[in-house]
């Protein structure tokens, strides 16, 4: 499997260098990779159906627990044929309707990084790996979204797609934190096999609430699905494989895997089905408002994750079955009709729902795909669609949470699901021609290959769902929940309420679908698509993100040195006594070794008091330097009072070094300014508390018993090993010489900068 993650990037690696060998081509040389990892994933099917799961481990960062760990099972294989089979589909795609695009390389480049990251998504065995994956989905989508990079509107879609996910994401990993902790481990295989593994947990129902946050953010479920409509304005392979097959189904993914761990908890169901059902209907009516194509398809898609969150917020072994039937409907109709729409709007140059008719004679490939993928949508028989939509009604209505109005709200999206289909599949293709920006004609055979095969398989897929669809789908239930009942997927159940149901849905999407320019009107006419709710907040959370962003660097980056003095001091004094009072506080300082103050000391420090109190009040900047000097002059007499002459001569000729310095430079400093009006209040506590902690450490210092043998093995050592008497030369030199030649080599690089500066100067005057 870490083979696969590698390939994958090897994949991103290569694609500007055969996008230079070959640009015709680049996106069919490059789709031989995912169909590679298609056709592997194939092999470990009976292998899973066997053995239940398949797992790999390398070695990392073994300190914390993490490691490279990877799993594949039943629900984890599902996703990887996905990701890979309908990445095939959209290599090809992209190739074509990215024809004349220079920069086509670098698009198969964000592509294969988004790909390989799902992967590792779906196949991470520890929670810290699949976060890390997670985010690279985050930002390699980023660049995707903002692939037209040249539109603002590009520009400002791909950074809310990034901020709401990322932000979300975090959540998710103070969540993945936590449960690790809670656990006492990040490895899935543990997490997973260890039942009521969170039940001694008090903190259980918030790590549900981070965990659920970081999935809905990613699966654009409101209030945070605003995002993926606007994310349309990238190019359509990116719609049809980032918002209908991969992307948008990680956070699927995630409440379907941790489904287990939090089922029993009391906040997972109520807050599953409660953001999922009105997520649910919400965007269906979304979609029905809106002609855009592409807006219509992504509020559908905000509704299809909706009703698998429902799903799987449920919580029964039919809903979590119907999820995943669900899940494989939606992506095989969904992605055709994305690639349906990047086809129209390629060769006629509009996507406007409201003024496109009549193209089925110009575009008979197209409309085949379009009309299969509606059908399936609308959950006709024989479709896979109507499989999807049975065992749905079904679990809707014998759910334990509400049914009757759970029931009732999934009849309706249903009703306005299948409206929409007749807009793709009828209106779009049939009647009198419409005219269009462009002459349309038909797209590309790259262009057909994926539309039509998709949709091809959802009608296949119906027909022979038991052979074809259930065992995987099984398998990938039972992840979920660790139910033995077999799915059981068929076309024919007779002539139950459930077949009624859907019927009606039919019956009353059509007359929704003739009604639908009334929906239309009144939508425009009370500016119900008028942006609003949460995208409004967020759209004014950011000038109020940015102001503060600038007010905190003009405050850390104010360009004055006493500023970042203060900011830095104070921050480290902040943490030592965090640090002193979490360890016992004050208590451990001893004033024990501490002797008494002699005549001598206190006339020293009489001396330097009166050197600051001189240096802070003096008006001539000459006098400041001096009376600066009493002050270090003074504690080099300290230092060689108390058996550090070494100290004390090296203190001594730093502070000699610096006065001449200071005089030398006297004359090119600005004239001497008054700053004791607030400044000194500004300054006197920061610079007080700084000198007390240290003071303070310096006693505790003082009162630790350090037993270190390197004291002894000096003092033995020095003279014998490196001739020398003097124990701290002989440290500096010998001992420690490679860090006294980094200090050295420090000194003279600033030395040698100091002297060009200065002869740049003076060029310069």
């Amino acid at each position: 499997m870490l083979v696969v993650i590698l390939l994958g990037f090897l994949l991103a690696i290569l694609s500007i260098p055969v996008h230079s060998l070959n640009s015709e081509r680049v996106g069919n040389w490059l789709s031989i990779i995912p169909l590679g990892i298609f056709v592997w994933a194939l092999t470990y099917l009976d292998r899973i159906i066997l053995t239940g799961y398949v797992s790999e481990t390398h070695q990392w960062v073994n300190s914390i627990g993490i490691s490279l760990s990877f799993r594949l099972d039943g629900l984890s294989l599902f996703f990887v044929l996905l990701i890979s089979g309908v990445g095939f589909f959209i290599y090809n795609y992209a190739n074509a309707y990215l024809h004349h695009d220079s920069n086509k390389g670098k698009f198969f480049l964000y592509l294969s990084l988004f790909m390989t990251a799902m992967l590792g998504v779906v196949m991470s065995g520890n929670l810290i790996i699949l976060f890390i994956f997670w985010e690279l989905t985050s930002l390699s989508s980023y660049l995707l979204i903002g692939y037209y990079h040249n539109d603002e509107e590009s520009r400002k879609s791909a950074l809310m797609a990034m901020l709401v996910t990322v932000a979300g994401g975090l959540f998710m990993l103070a969540g993945i934190i936590l449960l690790g902790i809670a656990a006492g481990t990040f490895d899935l295989n543990i997490i997973l096999s260890t039942p009521n593994i969170l039940a001694n947990s008090g903190n259980s129902s918030l790590i549900a609430i981070l965990i659920i946050i970081g999935a809905i953010t990613k699966s654009a479920q409101f209030p945070f699905h605003f995002w993926l409509p606007n994310a349309m304005a990238a190019p359509a392979p990116v719609s049809a494989y980032l918002h209908s097959t991969t992307m948008v189904k990680a956070g699927i993914f995630l409440l379907a895997r941790l489904s287990q761990v939090f089922t029993d908890g009391p906040i997972w169901q109520p807050l599953l089905v409660s953001i999922g059902g009105f997520t649910m209907v919400y965007g269906a009516l979304m979609a029905l408002t809106n002609t855009d194509m592409k807006k219509v398809l992504a509020y559908t898609t905000i509704s299809a994750l909706g009703i698998m969150v429902l799903l799987l917020g449920i919580g029964t072994t039919v809903s979590v079955q119907a999820a995943m039937v669900f899940l494989l409907a939606h992506a095989l109709y969904k992605g055709t009709l994305f690639m349906v729409t990047g086809n129209v709007d390629h060769e006629t140059g509009s996507r406007d729902l409201s003024l496109l008719s009549g193209l089925g004679k110009k575009m008979p490939y197209t409309f085949y795909a379009s009309a299969l993928a509606s059908l399936s949508m609308a959950g006709v028989i024989p479709f896979f669609g109507f499989i999807a939509k049975e065992i749905l009604y079904g679990a809707a209505f014998k759910s334990p949470l509400a049914s009757g109005l759970i029931g009732v709200a999934t009849f309706a999206t249903g009703v306005m699901f299948t409206a929409l289909a007749f807009e793709f599949g009828y209106k779009i293709f049939l009647g009198k021609q419409s005219e269009t920006p462009k002459h349309p004609h038909e797209a590309p055979f790259s262009m057909l290959i994926g539309p039509v095969f998709l949709a091809t398989l959802g009608l296949i897929g119906g027909v022979f769902s038991e052979q074809l669809a259930q065992p995987l789908l099984h398998h990938s239930s039972s992840q979920i929940l660790n139910v033995d009942k077999v799915l059981q997927l068929g076309l024919w159940h007779g002539f139950t309420l459930i077949f009624g149901l859907s019927l009606l849905t039919l019956l009353f999407g059509f007359l929704l679908f003739r009604m639908r320019s009334v929906v239309v009107n009144f939508s425009d006419k009370y500016s119900l698509n008028s942006i609003s709710g949460p995208e409004k907040a967020y759209q004014n959370s950011i000038p109020a993100l940015l102001k503060a962003a600038k007010r905190q660097t003009e405050f850390f980056q104010s360009g004055i040195l006493r500023n970042y003095i203060v900011i830095i001091s104070m921050t480290l004094v902040a943490l030592i006594w965090i640090m002193a009072f979490n360890g016992g506080g004050l208590s451990m300082l001893s004033f024990d070794g501490l002797t008494k103050l002699k005549w001598f000391e206190i006339v020293f420090v009489v001396l330097m008091l009166v050197g600051l109190a001189n240096t802070l009040l003096t008006t001539s900047r000459l006098t400041a330097i001096v009376s600066l000097g009493m002050i270090g002059y003074g504690t080099a007499a300290i230092f060689l009072y108390y058996g550090g002459p070494d100290v004390a001569m090296t203190q001594f000729l730093i502070e000699t070094l610096t006065i001449v310095l200071f005089v030398l430079v006297l004359n090119k400093l600005p004239k001497f300014v008054d700053v004791r009006k607030g400044l000194l209040i500004k300054i006197a506590f920061p610079a007080v508390a700084f000198g007390a902690t240290m003071a303070i450490i310096l006693m505790w210092v003082q009162s630790l018993q350090v037993v270190s043998p390197l004291k002894d093995y000096f003092a033995q050592n020095s003279y014998l090993l490196a001739k020398g008497k003097n124990v701290v030369n002989v440290i500096l030199v010998d001992f420690r010489g490679l860090d006294t030649l980094g200090e050295i080599s420090v000194l003279a690089i600033a030395s040698i900068g100091i002297f060009t500066l200065i002869k740049v100067t003076q060029s310069k005057q």
